[in-house]
């Protein structure tokens, strides 16, 4: 038996202001030849405000700003199987993707609902 345990969180997203998300001029140049940092292709590329650069690009780290995040522990998913011949049965590798994704999303929801109604 494999007990997965989930996290998750609301407002981290406010800890800076995405002003526009330029990726796909960015994956443009990439095409073009110019390389990616450190070889990874980040899948975004915002323009923020945040600290300490004030107007940044890309993802360079930064400063959060202050804001409250909220955090929730949810409830283990158990998996009765695991290992090698679980991962090799497609169907039962789907069915425990939507088990997580499914929670994770109906957690994150609620969190959002809570969070709305403390003041």
């Amino acid at each position: 038996m494999l007990i997965f345990i989930v996290a998750r969180n609301v407002g981290a997203h406010d800890t800076l202001i995405v002003l526009c998300d330029c990726y796909a001029k960015v994956k443009q140049l990439h095409e073009l030849g110019l390389p990616w940092l450190y070889q990874i292709d980040p899948g975004i590329f915002p323009i923020y405000l945040g600290l300490p650069w004030g107007l940044s690009i890309g993802p360079l780290p930064n400063i959060p700003l202050p804001v409250q995040i909220h955090t929730r522990v949810c409830r283990p998913i158990t998996f009765e199987r695991y290992g090698q011949d679980a991962a090799k049965d497609r169907n039962y590798v789907n069915d425990c993707y939507e088990l997580v994704h499914n929670q994770m999303q109906e957690e994150l929801n609620q969190l959002v609902i809570d969070t709305q109604k403390s003041p």
